[in-house]
């Protein structure tokens, strides 16, 4: 009878011991205001952290927040989803609010963010590897150096940033400076605002040899920036193109900057306007206009850049 007594309790207890012995199976975790680390991070007993949250949840898996706090920083080892639903915070004093080391096949998705540097954090996003990141309406700001950094070294990078406002950094809204051979890049840009930042977006081809840089910005705006969008570029680094489709520089000491070797600038439907110089760019350099933009209103520079037919 006791044996039998036994044996019931044991089986009893053992699903319990088992949902708490490898919780890193978990495809979904919770974080809240009021959860724990020590709790499993279930919808129930959620945890605290980002960080611990993404350290026990399995590859792939997803961050739900329950409620608004701030969740602390957060590096990022493996393919994730975070979903922040617009009120889920990282406060970043010192260092970067997020950084994305993730592996070669790693898929990275942000969505719902706000991190803010409180004017002495480093970079809100910084990706060092990875070939996937995606930022969904978020709110990026008051970092001293880049709201998004991309300084991935994957054979083949994809960085999108969609719905997302990126204000009042020391350096640039975005930067898309890749520091590998041969890379393949794509920078997909909607409805981002890019303001009050040194620059809005900054892209640099210096760190890098070979392959390509393809970045295209819909929808978007950069305001009252040094440079609204800033091209830096060499002959040996990737073939970088540029189009900015239905865009707004406005209110820039310069709106469109294009500098050195094997760099394109299309500029489509787009407005220059309040900027103390329109568009500047060096003899290697190329910036063309479709004929549909408008150039107003600049101190300088205040014609449209060279005539290209769109492409059929």
């Amino acid at each position: 009878m006791r044996k039998t007594v036994l044996m019931l309790t044991l089986l009893a207890v053992a699903p319990v011991f088992a949902l708490h012995a490898n919780p890193a199976v978990a495809q979904r975790v919770f974080v809240a205001a009021q959860g724990l680390d020590s709790n499993p991070c279930s919808f129930a007993l959620p945890c605290r952290t980002f960080q611990h949250a993404h350290d026990i949840v399995a590859a792939g898996g997803e961050i739900d927040v329950l409620d608004p706090a701030g969740y602390g920083l957060l590096n990022i080892t493996k393919a994730i989803s975070i979903q922040g639903h617009g009120f889920s915070g990282i406060s970043a004093p010192s260092g970067d609010a997020i950084t994305v080391n993730a592996g070669a096949s790693d898929k990275v998705n942000l969505n719902g963010l706000l991190l803010d540097g409180v004017g002495t954090g480093g970079n809100g996003i910084l990706v060092n590897t990875g070939p996937s990141v995606n930022v969904l309406n978020s709110l990026i700001r008051n970092f001293t150096s880049d709201g998004i950094r991309m300084n991935s070294s994957n054979s083949t990078v994809s960085l999108t940033v969609s719905s997302t406002s990126i204000l009042d950094n020391g350096g640039s809204g975005i930067t898309i400076d890749p520091v590998g051979p041969n890379q393949i890049v794509s920078v997909g840009l909607n409805r981002v605002e890019m303001n009050h930042n040194a620059n809005g977006l900054n892209v640099n081809n210096t760190h890098s040899t070979g392959g390509s840089i393809d970045v295209a910005m819909a929808d978007s705006v950069a305001m009252k920036n040094i440079f609204g969008c800033v091209l830096n570029t060499n002959l040996i680094g990737p073939v970088t193109h540029v189009l900015l489709l239905r865009s707004v520089a406005s209110n820039n000491e310069t709106g469109v900057v294009v500098n050195g070797g094997q760099s394109t600038v299309w500029l489509a439907q787009s407005m220059l306007s309040g900027n103390f110089v329109a568009w500047t760019r060096d003899a290697v350099s190329v910036l063309y206009s479709y004929g549909d933009n408008y150039i107003d209103a600049n101190g300088s520079n205040n014609v449209p850049p060279p005539f290209s037919a769109p492409r059929r």
